[in-house]
């Protein structure tokens, strides 16, 4: 029959040290020499000890788990299965991992009072990351008043106390906007579901358009599918090609939905309509046409998302980040001369 020591103090007996030494080293602490934490990992492998998770938690008051919640005003809007979420979920995960922590994944709809209080009042998790800030800015700000370690994925405001991770959305939406114009489009669409995040995306090419002279269109709503784009595409092909010349989606698979919904009406893209998205999602690259796209970097994203959470949870100095904002011209808005 296999060893087996029950508890912390029968390990500490075993090794001849003391509780605190055998919990020191089962947690890799560098308050313990190599050897010793060697020497203690190697006999709880062969007394197949376990640590009590679940009593440590409620004696340490910490979960070791990790919360990412991913708030959705409906159905139709960005869900977990969105590729760009599932790439730097990934990226989230590896990270907790490594630092031996756990994952718990979720979903609310809207952003009602108690969605936080969910998870820091049961003690589910030690913090959280969100994804999402909703269409209403102040009211998502108020839910986030107060000490709790929370970090957001999305664009900053003038007036946030929180902590936010992302790209400068106004910077990428004239970015975007921009490299159309330098195509030749003057009828340029903004197509996007209108929350505070898109609404600085739509900022920017407001501001592209008017340093160019022309009138913004007002934004055409679409969700954060590919259903979306491409309902948004039979919208605008109601109106008549010659209403638009080229596209500025808020989302890459808004893009990939509108190139479909196009192209089944026998437009060519990019010399009827030239397209551009936003995120860089892994398919972009390898469409016909590839995509032109704002990139988001979901590793170095997924990367800060965790060590700012990490620093508000020790309580250490941190700030919000802005990554990169970049322009990958591809095919999909190369008009020829």
């Amino acid at each position: 029959m296999q060893k087996k020591a029950m508890t912390l103090s029968d390990l500490a007996k075993i090794v001849g040290v003391s509780e605190s030494t055998v919990s020191r080293a089962l947690n890799n602490s560098s308050l313990i020499s190599e050897k010793t934490r060697l020497n203690i990992q190697a006999k709880a492998k062969e007394y197949d000890f376990k640590i009590n998770t679940t009593a440590r938690s409620l004696r340490l008051q910490k979960s070791n788990t990790i919360a990412v919640v991913l708030l959705i005003g409906s159905q139709e809007d960005q869900s977990v299965s969105d590729p760009f979420i599932l790439s730097i979920l990934g990226v989230i995960a590896d990270e907790l991992t490594s630092r031996g922590y756990d994952m718990l994944l979720g979903t609310h709809r809207g952003s009602g009072s108690d969605w936080l209080a969910h998870y820091f009042d049961s003690q589910k998790a030690d913090g959280v990351i969100v994804f999402g800030q909703g269409d209403n800015e102040a009211e998502f700000e108020k839910q986030l008043t107060g000490s709790k370690p929370v970090v957001v994925w999305g664009g900053p405001s003038p007036t946030q106390s929180y902590v936010t991770v992302g790209t400068d959305c106004v910077l990428g939406g004239k970015l975007a906007t921009e490299h159309l114009l330098q195509q030749g489009c003057r009828n340029i669409a903004f197509v996007g579901h209108m929350s505070y995040e898109i609404s600085l995306r739509y900022q920017g090419y407001c501001l592209a358009m008017a340093e160019a002279g022309l009138t913004p269109r007002a934004a055409i709503d679409a969700h954060f599918t590919y259903k979306g784009g491409f309902e948004a595409a039979q919208a605008l092909l109601v109106e008549g090609t010659s209403r638009f010349d080229g596209i500025f989606a808020a989302s890459d698979g808004i893009a990939l939905g509108m190139i479909c919904a196009f192209t089944e009406h026998k437009l060519k893209i990019p010399e009827d309509i030239a397209i551009v998205g936003y995120d860089d999602i892994s398919v972009a690259a390898f469409m016909q046409p590839a995509l032109s796209t704002i990139r988001q970097d979901t590793q170095q994203g997924g990367i800060q998302l965790v060590d700012t959470l990490f620093k508000l949870i020790h309580k250490e100095k941190t700030t919000s980040t802005l990554l990169e904002t970049k322009l990958l011209v591809r095919d999909s808005s190369l008009k020829q001369p």
